[in-house]
């Protein structure tokens, strides 16, 4: 399979890690989301090694459970167990399922989150964004810090590697459903409340659905560098950009439809996909040399795949 050639500095850097032996694949485990009844609207979290064995439901509970981040060995989810459907609140859990606890007693936004200060505070969008558009909260849900930020449409903010700045989807209309809907990538330093648009979706293209992403669910990698989804001439690729805007450069397989994503610091992507013009999403690791693998192979709909620590 053709994998797109990666950006010198890009493989640089990865392979000097690889010599340092650090982010080895063995140390972690894999969690990801899965759609188990549709009309319920019940979605549970599994996790699976990184070969792709030993899957397992650590979630259990007829509700929507959706894991975005994990930070060490724990998983942070957004759930709507025993509130109002998609009434969403943050829940942390370890890496087995067990020790389930909420943090926030505020809903939130359906959001991509993450944290800094190794784990200890989160940037979330709360549901209700009158007083501002993203808050800080600490591991207890208190809001440290709010932020407003003046775009109609704000999500899926995260840290910078040092916590300084953030990058985060933002839009001209406050909903996709609205005509003319743009939404882009913008990079803002916390301490001055400026953001600055990085992303720029050509002209030439188009998405055909509402729900489609120019720019989504932003990862700030540990060299520095953002990655994103992004639908252009009818197929998701990820890219990755530096923070200036610059070298925006594919580093995901030529075929079909690839979106959410996470890394390890050794340069491996895990991914969702509908590859090879197939139904239904997949999931799938490419490692820092280029090499492909595919994970699951059924017709189970899988999303949104995180690197969490093994016990």
């Amino acid at each position: 399979m053709e994998i797109r050639t990666k950006a010198i500095g890009f493989i640089l850097f990865f392979a000097l890690l690889l010599l340092c032996g650090c982010g080895q694949q063995e140390n972690y485990r894999i969690a990801y989301n899965v759609l188990e009844d549709e009309e319920a609207g019940d979605y549970e979290i599994y996790i699976m090694d990184t070969d792709g064995k030993n899957q397992k439901n650590i979630s259990n509970n007829k509700a929507v459970d959706w894991v975005y981040y994990a930070y060490e060995d724990k998983i942070y989810f957004l759930s709507d167990r025993n509130e109002c459907q998609r009434c969403l609140y943050l829940y942390e859990m370890d890496a087995d399922g067990g020790n389930v606890k909420r943090i926030t007693d505020f809903k939130l936004a359906d959001s991509w989150f993450s944290s800094r200060k190794r784990g200890t505070e989160f940037i979330v969008r709360p549901k209700e964004a009158e007083d501002a558009s993203f808050y800080i909260i600490d591991l207890k849900g208190n809001i440290l810090e709010r932020i407003r930020i003046e775009l109609p449409y704000v999500n899926s903010p995260a840290f910078s590697p040092d916590g300084k700045s953030i990058v985060f989807r933002g839009a001209n209309k406050s909903s996709a459903l609205e005509p003319g809907f743009s939404d882009e990538l913008y990079v803002m330093k916390l301490s001055d409340n400026r953001p600055r648009q990085i992303t720029f979706y050509p002209e030439k293209d188009s998405l055909t659905a509402w729900s489609g992403y120019q720019a989504g669910a932003p990862r700030w990698r540990a060299d520095g560098k953002i990655t994103f989804a992004s639908r252009r001439n009818g197929n998701y690729d990820i890219y990755e950009i530096d923070e200036e805007g610059n070298g925006m450069t594919a580093v995901s397989p030529t075929e079909n439809n690839q979106v959410f994503h996470d890394w390890l610091p050794d340069g491996t992507l895990i991914f969702e996909a509908s590859m090879n013009n197939r139904d239904g999403y997949e999931l799938f690791m490419q490692q820092a040399n280029g090499t492909l693998i595919q994970l699951s192979r059924d017709s189970i709909e899988q999303y949104a795949p995180v690197f969490v620590k093994s016990h």
